[in-house]
């Protein structure tokens, strides 16, 4: 979760993080479109903490095959509802709203919806779907080399609330 929001909240991070928030169409192929860095920075809150409390090496083998599921399930183009596991893990129904341009919707739904429930990031209502996808910044939509110089171009984030502070 705070790996997540950080990404969201701290500008610097939020340039590599924008490649895969771009996308303009939600199915499972854009779990996926990840900057490089941004992977390595989100994934080392996952498995720092494992490495920690000593975890062996099949207890990362088996994180990276869990967390690489659930990332294209997230994401896959389905209107299934998931009512009682849509509050246990994030559901596509649920990480959908996260990726949407919709204003209201913008930085909410980091991780696990009970953790974003205590902080109050949760957003999910009721009857309604994102108006769309992607974001504001001009990221580009097509070709890896361009994702990868993305960050690095001087481009600003405009029209997203990067300073907002963190409840």
């Amino acid at each position: 979760y705070w790996g997540h929001r950080l990404t969201h909240q701290v500008p610097f991070l939020w340039r590599f993080h924008s490649v895969h928030h771009s996308i303009e169409l939600m199915d499972w192929v854009a779990a996926g479109r990840l900057h490089p860095l941004d992977a390595a920075f989100t994934q080392a809150f996952t498995a720092l903490p494992l490495v920690l409390v000593g975890y062996e090496a099949g207890v990362f083998a088996g994180m990276t095959v869990f967390v690489t599921l659930l990332a294209i399930f997230q994401h896959a183009n389905v209107r299934l509802r998931f009512p009682v596991l849509r509050w246990v893990i994030s559901t596509p129904e649920w990480h959908h709203w996260h990726h949407a341009i919709d204003d209201d919707a913008r930085d909410k739904n980091f991780g696990l919806p009970a953790i974003d429930k205590l902080f109050g990031t949760a957003y999910m209502p009721k009857g309604r779907r994102p108006g769309g996808f992607g974001i504001h910044d001009p990221v580009p939509q097509v070709g890896y080399l361009r994702h990868l110089a993305y960050p690095f171009t001087g481009v600003r984030r405009r029209g997203l609330s990067v300073t907002r502070a963190m409840p």
